[in-house]
């Protein structure tokens, strides 16, 4: 069941000169057409980056409401997380 969580199956409508081309092209790359198509949606979707931080980074930032001075925490652990 864990494939469940790391893929979508969906099912879609395409138009029967798109699938010809589609078919051709993946005959041309020795592929089939469903990796091809796959393979058409992974490289399209653009690629997210967390330029430079980490992702805890962006959590512990969060986890700071507006207006609230870390120096009047009085947790010293929680003053240097909050820092970062």
């Amino acid at each position: 069941m864990s494939s469940a969580a790391a893929f979508h199956r969906k099912l879609i409508d395409i138009k029967p000169a798109v699938f010809e081309s589609l078919s051709l092209e993946a005959g041309r790359r020795g592929i089939s057409l469903k990796r091809h198509i796959e393979n058409i949606l992974e490289e399209s979707c653009p690629r997210r980056k967390v330029g430079g931080t980490s992702g805890i980074s962006r959590l512990i930032g969060s986890a700071l409401p507006s207006g609230v001075d870390i120096n009047s925490l009085d947790d010293d652990r929680i003053q240097y997380l909050l820092s970062k």
